[in-house]
């Protein structure tokens, strides 16, 4: 679990014990559950080196344990295509990823795989996956576009999370969690501009609002 929570604040920002912490971890939990999966992973996307790192799984504490940590490359195995296509993809694991040993019928290697990419916007976030070590055991077009929603609640999440630790910290004057993209760094350095205006020149509130609308109508003219 301390390693689960260690990779969600390094690319998510997302600390241990957060009620953010706690929703993502329901979600994977009702995904799987919902689908009837033995075993459900959230999945976070690191842009420096463009992989996943998986981050949380539910089902298995040994296998939380194990696969924690683990990489998979863009593009490689059902996470990895979900990810690089944005879009949910169902199949057999082609992709090798160290696994608990499981006991008794399931001591197999997993049957299928369902991905659906976590989103803001348009920039990936992370991928959450749910896994079935059922013989004959298949994951449908009603499955994939139940993840998919679990997927984009997931990913509202994060933004929420990330636009709330921005505007406290810029309120505080405090370090941020780390930008997730170019852009998000842009709308970091408008907001600690907006913020320093309005430090420094705190009677003048009401006519810098006015000049970021006069901007703001000018630039989507």
């Amino acid at each position: 679990m301390a390693r689960s929570n260690r990779v969600l604040d390094t690319y998510l920002g997302i600390s241990s014990k957060t009620p953010e912490e706690a929703v993502l971890r329901l979600l994977v939990e009702m995904g799987a559950q919902f689908v009837g999966a033995e075993e459900g992973s959230l999945l976070v996307f690191d842009e420096k080196r463009k992989d996943l790192v998986f981050a949380m799984t539910i089902g298995s504490a040994a296998s939380e344990k194990i696969l924690v940590g683990q990489r998979v490359p863009l593009g490689k195995g059902i996470a990895g295509l979900a990810a690089q296509t944005r879009e949910v993809q169902i199949g057999a694991p082609t992709f090798g990823t160290r696994q608990a040993k499981r006991q008794g019928a399931k001591s197999e290697p997993p049957k299928s795989v369902l991905a659906a990419p976590m989103l803001i916007n348009d920039r990936l976030v992370g991928v959450l996956t749910a896994v079935s070590f059922q013989k004959g055991k298949f994951f449908n077009s009603n499955d994939a576009l139940l993840y998919a929603r679990v997927a984009a609640v997931a990913g509202v999440v994060v933004e929420q999370s990330r636009r709330l630790a921005t505007l406290e910290a810029a309120g505080k004057d405090i370090l941020r969690p780390r930008a997730i993209s170019e852009e998000e760094r842009c709308e970091q350095q408008l907001v600690d501009a907006v913020a320093q205006l309005a430090r420094n020149k705190p009677q003048a509130k009401a006519r810098i609002a006015r000049l970021l609308t006069d901007i703001a109508g000018l630039v989507a003219d």
